[in-house]
């Protein structure tokens, strides 16, 4: 049985065969892995920097992927039958004990006590096939198999809008025609993370800016102009401009510098929120005690966003359907390469370094 697998927190990874099969939970459903998605976390962990990861217990590796798309196999449960496509759910909470992870929302654990597939204590699923539980898989409709590898990524931010909504009914957000047509948003970061959720928050009705450090390349002006987005180059037109313009909601999916904290906080409009989705990887956010003050005087909020659950899943496997069919162009270029699994040299180059233009690469099993 095939795998990937690291040796965190070693850098490094390592094509074996697996002698014993790799089950989660109950292992009701034998599911055979069609494809993985590459994901900025798993170079972290191939490159000894995510220090959260480390091996299920009692094991000195881990098997490598948290974005996956299967094939049932085989099958104990009635619900699901051989040639069912799958996604399986990277949260788990298998012993939870704190009321989140006990109602499925292993996304909120209090006691710290959830697993990772392929990061935290939990194997993955770059793996030639494996069994799961049935609870934390997703069915996927065969119409977008193509891009399906998506709703895992997409999962999050689902699940990050819906806590933004949430918190915003502190106040009357959305406009007079009961819409958020009148609100605006700026996501920083055009990669993978941050051309979805400017999708997303467009099909919610926001005016949305994706906004960058450099002009856009030829896809990301080709996705902006057919989804109705605004590309901005912050490092030319200067963030000065963005803080006139004001914001109601400004996402960093960056993963750079934390200084850039301090120039989302002055964009906010009163009652705006800023929301943290990369991990910020170098710098300080250092904000003076004067954006402090304004920031409490306009009652904004900076809220953390991670890790979606089963029906944010469902929600993104929808959208993805709703934007084939409304935007067919972007959806094409959401998939950037394919690589073969026998492809051992082009597998490891792809987990190492990300390549200029990249969105969503996918590793195929042939």
């Amino acid at each position: 049985m095939k795998a990937i697998i690291v040796q965190p927190p070693k850098p490094g990874i390592e094509f074996v065969d697996l002698k014993q099969p790799i089950r989660h939970g109950n292992g009701a459903v034998k599911v055979k892995i069609l494809e993985n998605g590459i994901c900025g976390s798993d170079r972290e962990i191939v490159k000894g920097r995510l220090t959260t990861a480390r091996p299920p217990a009692g094991k000195d590796w881990l098997v490598l992927g948290h974005e996956a798309l299967g094939a049932v196999e085989d099958s104990v449960d009635p619900r699901f039958k051989p040639g069912d496509l799958v996604m399986p759910i990277n949260r788990r909470s298998f012993e939870g004990k704190c009321l989140n992870c006990l109602v499925g929302r292993p996304d909120f654990c209090e006691a710290e006590e959830y697993v990772e597939a392929g990061m935290v204590g939990m194997d993955g699923f770059m793996i030639e096939y494996y069994y799961d539980d049935p609870k934390y898989l997703v069915k996927v409709p065969a119409e977008i198999k193509d891009i399906a590898i998506l709703a895992q990524p997409l999962s999050d931010l689902e699940k990050s809008v819906e806590e933004i909504l949430a918190i915003q009914k502190r106040a009357i957000w959305t406009c007079d025609d009961a819409t958020y047509n009148c609100r605006r948003a700026a996501v920083f970061g055009t990669g993978a993370t941050g051309t979805l959720f400017a999708l997303l928050l467009k099909t919610y009705g926001f005016e949305v800016y994706m906004i960058n450090r450099r002009d856009p390349l030829e896809s990301e002006a080709a996705i902006a102009e057919e989804a109705g987005l605004i590309y901005y180059n912050y490092a030319k037109d200067g963030l000065d401009k963005l803080k006139r313009m004001r914001f109601d909601l400004v996402i960093d999916t960056t993963g750079g510098s934390a200084s850039l904290i301090k120039d989302e906080v002055e964009m906010l409009k009163p009652n705006g929120i800023l929301g943290l989705f990369g991990f910020p990887s170098e710098g300080e956010a250092v904000i003076p005690y004067d954006v402090f003050q304004r920031f409490i005087y306009k009652a904004n909020v900076i809220v953390g966003l991670i890790n979606g659950q089963k029906p944010h899943f469902q929600l993104a496997l929808l959208h993805l359907a709703q934007w084939k069919a409304i935007w067919p162009g972007v959806t094409k270029r959401l998939i950037t390469r394919v690589i073969s699994i026998n492809d051992e040299k082009e597998v490891i180059k792809a987990l190492s370094e990300k390549e200029r233009g990249e969105i969503k690469v996918k590793i195929k099993w042939d």
